[in-house]
């Protein structure tokens, strides 16, 4: 299973370094990284992965969504949450 890869020291410098010998100047370690362990997750993540962002565009699409700034600029006005009532 490749999820069995994912703390493979030796397999991600494996992983690395082909990325590099490609591409290496176009990704960033952070990009890499989330490659990673995207490509070593297993199909239920995947799937799951798939769905979330399906919600959003569906979210976005529907207009559930707020911008950024805005929701920033909500937040201040509120004051800090503790999360409890």
């Amino acid at each position: 299973m490749a999820s069995d890869r994912t703390n493979d020291l030796k397999a991600f410098r494996d992983f690395a370094d082909q990325r590099l010998a490609s591409n290496g100047a176009e990704v960033t370690l952070d990009e890499a990284l989330e490659l990673w362990e995207f490509e070593n997750s297993t199909e239920e993540q995947r799937e799951e992965i798939r769905r979330s962002i399906e919600r959003g565009i569906d979210d976005m699409n529907a207009g559930r969504t707020v911008d950024a700034f805005e929701f920033i600029e909500r937040m201040r006005a509120n004051g800090p949450t503790t999360g409890r009532r």
